[in-house]
């Protein structure tokens, strides 16, 4: 018991240091909203994951099957590029709103080679109201997330 106390111990630690350092690099703006979401996950991930692994003699008999470690972690992947995804998008929103512009944001996620969770593309869907307006709606997606003119897709409404 208490190797898994120094496990989940070590894990949280590491898992506070690393979000410490992503915090101080994301700067502000949309983007530190999601890394500070992502932050919590995985700080949860590191306090729950090993106590996936532990095995009581009272379970033996109730017939609980342990789900598949993979499955899970997949599982977990997804649920995390998802809310990272709405995060992001609400905050695009929220951004848009305040320079007057009226549009909803879809974000899409994909992990790079190293599975870091990178966001893939942006689709903008405006309004007629907006529709002379691309250009800034446009700049706002590039200097908030960092997502290029090409990896975004306007949609009219």
């Amino acid at each position: 018991m208490t190797e898994l106390f120094q496990t989940i111990l070590l894990r949280v630690t590491l898992a506070g240091i690393a979000a410490a350092a992503a915090l101080r690099i994301a700067g502000g703006g949309a983007l530190r909203e999601a890394v500070r979401l992502a932050a919590g996950l995985l700080m949860l991930l590191a306090l729950l994951q090993p106590l996936a692994g532990l095995r009581l003699p009272a379970w033996d008999g109730l017939g609980v099957s342990v789900p598949d470690a993979d499955a899970l972690g997949q599982q977990n992947a997804q649920t995390a590029m998802s809310t990272v995804a709405g995060a992001i998008a609400d905050a695009l929103a929220l951004r848009a709103e305040e320079q007057g512009l009226h549009a909803s944001f879809r974000v899409t996620m994909t992990t790079d080679a190293d599975g870091l969770l990178q966001i893939d593309r942006v689709a903008i869907h405006y309004g007629a109201a907006d529709a002379d307006r691309l250009r800034e709606l446009q700049t706002l997606v590039a200097e908030e997330c960092g997502v290029p003119a090409d990896r975004q897709e306007l949609i009219a409404e």
